[in-house]
């Protein structure tokens, strides 16, 4: 039942809310925007997550109460009550198509509009797609005017009468990004943006040199491990996979015979991903399902995590040369999430990767809890925030009209059936 909420506070300007909702964590982040350039965070809310399964709802009632408690602790930790967010989405459900479109200008200068723009937005989106799939987002990579290329900003502005695109389109399961809409509004939460996920986290993880010379991003959750590559600014290519967190988890319970949290608390505390980075091997003690104390090693337990860990970069190799661009990645691999936390996670990826590799930790806060969202746990989080920060600081006519558009179809049964077409989002 849909929980009802005095407004008072809730709708200021001035602040912005992130909601991760992950398969192991739901995370929420309250942040005060001070001016045009600085962002500090009020307050973080955690709450374990139930109900969903590879990123896909599976309980609503169960997923609703998991955002509730979170929100919950958010609002007492910040001091403000929450009415509407920032939600991420992801999953292995979520594909990158790629399409083109043309379109006459009929100005009579041939100056390019903004409406011009959109109509040829507008254009890329007529795709023949399954019944149950949406468009959740068009990327734009590149523009041709008058058969001239590699224009990369938006050409408002610009002379000609044949303008071109070249396009990303981000695809996602109807009822699966309906199921998690109506989870958050469930509880009496507005949504301001749905944002997928890998592009939230390279606000906070990857930086504007990174995302220019070419990068690509492995964000290690727990139900699902999300890449996403990048090139001359612009998202070129994303995918998910159903291998992340947990399955390294679960892989520690059946091969020890312990319990979930016992599991976690051994893989956090002594886990490696690779077996040669232990330097002094020892024995461990863990209690058994039964709670009768037994004896392993790290050793044996990094070659649990190890076997799994490998399936995730492995996979994750074979979608970043689905990329077409994989050897133009100047700047490497930036890898991010909980998952990214073991210990020699580094040093695996660059082995089967065969590049370097660096951790993403969340930057672009100037103020506030700072030091409580320094790590790869809160890329997510603090990217919804920082993503919906410079839409904010995005004034154009076009973003306005845009904006407009999604608005008017955030409704529950039909809250991502058109699409979120926006573009300069890096």
């Amino acid at each position: 039942m849909t929980s009802k909420r005095k407004k008072s506070r809730t709708h200021e300007k001035d602040i912005i809310v992130g909601l991760d909702v992950g398969t192991t964590k739901i995370c929420v982040i309250v942040a005060r925007v001070k001016d045009d350039k600085n962002v500090d965070i009020l307050g973080v809310g955690k709450a374990p997550s139930y109900g969903l399964h590879r990123g896909i709802v599976v309980n609503p009632n169960k997923t609703s109460e998991s955002i509730k408690a979170a929100i919950s602790e958010a609002e007492l930790n910040s001091g403000i009550e929450i009415n509407s967010v920032s939600v991420g989405i992801a999953g292995h459900y979520i594909r990158c198509i790629q399409s083109n479109a043309a379109i006459g200008i009929n100005n009579s200068d041939r100056v390019i509009q903004e409406e011009d723009v959109i109509r040829l937005l507008d254009q890329a989106k007529i795709i023949k797609l399954p019944s149950d799939t949406t468009i959740i987002e068009v990327i734009p990579q590149e523009y041709i005017i008058d058969g001239k290329d590699g224009i990369f900003e938006t050409p408002i502005g610009m002379f000609g009468t044949r303008l071109e695109a070249k396009v990303n389109i981000i695809t996602g399961l109807v009822s699966s990004i309906d199921d998690l809409s109506k989870c958050v509004m469930s509880c009496g939460i507005d949504i301001d943006d749905i944002v997928l996920e890998p592009i939230a986290s390279s606000y906070s993880v990857l930086d504007e040199t990174e995302k220019k010379v070419g990068v690509a991003m492995i964000d290690i959750g727990g139900g699902t491990s999300d890449i996403a590559v990048f090139k001359k600014g612009v998202l070129k290519y994303t995918a998910g996979i159903g291998i992340a967190g947990n399955l390294v988890t679960n892989d520690i319970v059946e091969a020890l015979g312990i319990t979930d949290e016992e599991a976690e608390r051994i893989k956090r505390e002594y886990g490696y991903a690779t077996v040669s980075e232990i330097l002094n091997d020892e024995e461990i003690m863990v209690q058994s399902i039964r709670e009768i104390p037994k004896k392993t090693s790290k050793s044996i337990l990094a070659r649990i995590i190890q076997a799994r860990m490998q399936d995730i970069f492995e996979l994750s190799a074979i979608e970043i040369q689905n990329s077409q661009i994989s050897k133009e990645l100047h700047a490497g691999v930036v890898i991010t999430g909980g998952g990214s936390l073991v210990k020699g996670t580094k040093e695996l990826a660059e082995s089967i990767l065969g590049m370097e590799v660096n951790l993403g930790i969340p930057t672009g806060l100037t103020g506030g809890l700072i030091k409580e969202v320094e790590s790869p746990i809160y890329a997510t989080g603090v990217g919804l925030v920082l993503y919906r920060f410079k839409k904010m600081n995005d004034k154009t006519i076009i973003n306005d009209l845009l904006k407009s558009r999604r608005n008017n179809s955030l409704t529950v049964n039909g809250i991502f059936t058109k699409v979120k077409a926006w573009f300069d989002e890096l």
